[in-house]
């Protein structure tokens, strides 16, 4: 068990700083949980595309 480094929210996304809302982690778990969250939130909120939707025609605008 390595000693904690990092102090870390137990949920993620809160700004509850009481001592029970919060752990001590060591810097790889810290790393592995913060990715994992980040990714999460990614795959629930994407990005739009970056593709423009397709035009008419130009002799069928009127």
């Amino acid at each position: 068990m390595r000693p904690s480094k990092f102090c870390d929210h137990i949920q993620a996304k809160t700004d509850d700083h009481s001592e029970t809302a919060l752990q001590g982690v060591c810097g790889p778990c810290h790393d592995q949980k913060s990715s994992r969250e980040g990714n999460d939130a990614q795959r629930a909120n994407p990005r739009p595309g970056r593709q423009r939707p397709p035009e008419q025609h130009p002799g069928l605008i009127g």
